[in-house]
């Protein structure tokens, strides 16, 4: 079945429904439109957090210099990131 079929279809579907079933049917679409965003901002969030994880293991595999140990770890990593 081509897009254009499908389309069709919906349509000559929907011109059979009563008002009642068309509303139900638009507060379904709804629903499941704003679940789908939702799950996909918390995927993206864990993806951001997971990245960030990444780039920190992976300082210390490219930097090949210990932390001196008179300096912060977070203000050694931030000078690594950035004094490149």
């Amino acid at each position: 079945m081509t897009t254009i079929e499908l389309k069709s279809s919906i349509v000559s579907e929907l011109d059979q429904m009563s008002a009642e079933m068309l509303e139900s049917v638009s507060l379904y679409v709804k629903r499941l439109r704003r679940h789908a965003r939702l799950a996909r901002r918390a995927t993206t969030i864990q993806g951001k957090r997971e990245a960030a994880m990444l780039f920190v293991k992976n300082l210390s595999v490219q930097g090949g210099k210990p932390v001196p140990t008179d300096e912060s770890g977070i203000e050694a990593l931030v000078n690594e990131k950035y004094d490149k």
